[in-house]
């Protein structure tokens, strides 16, 4: 179950479009960024629609997750807790709020040109423009289902 989030932790919401430049950065929205140099994990989403992007807090957070769950079973966590760690990337972003992308994620993930930037509470996802748009327009049956249930 979801709990609320420390004043402390990051917030990460809305949607955003930005460019790609030639050099594989992407610029951050004002709004996601604090001052000065960050430090982020990069971590291509397991079927490789999007990238997860979130500080190191948050990553170490998921990983104490899966290292303290007692419904995932030891063999399991050894295993996700190797593919986690060994598919994560660090990376910083500079004063500029522009982070730098690796080239074989940005092939892999076909990040290229404008991309959509879309916040998930402690963490965002950039995605391919075309595969945003699709995923988007699939799940939006889904969202509203869920916004019912819950009386939003």
């Amino acid at each position: 179950m979801d709990t609320p989030s420390p004043p402390n932790r990051r917030f990460f919401a809305g949607e955003f479009r930005h460019a790609i430049d030639e050099k594989n950065r992407i610029t951050i929205p004002a709004r996601w960024r604090r001052d000065g140099a960050e430090e982020f994990i990069l971590l291509p989403q397991a079927d490789h629609q999007f990238l997860l992007v979130m500080s190191a807090e948050e990553f170490s957070r998921v990983s104490t997750e899966a290292e303290s769950n007692a419904n995932v079973s030891a063999r399991d966590r050894r295993v996700f807790l190797r593919h986690l760690h060994s598919r994560a990337e660090h990376a910083i972003a500079d004063r500029q709020g522009r982070l730098v992308l690796p080239e074989d994620v940005c092939k892999k993930l076909q990040l290229k040109g404008e991309v959509a930037l879309v916040g998930g509470r402690g963490r965002f996802e950039i995605w391919n423009l075309a595969r945003w748009k699709k995923a988007h327009e699939e799940e939006t049956s889904t969202y509203q289902h869920v916004a019912n249930v819950i009386g939003l």
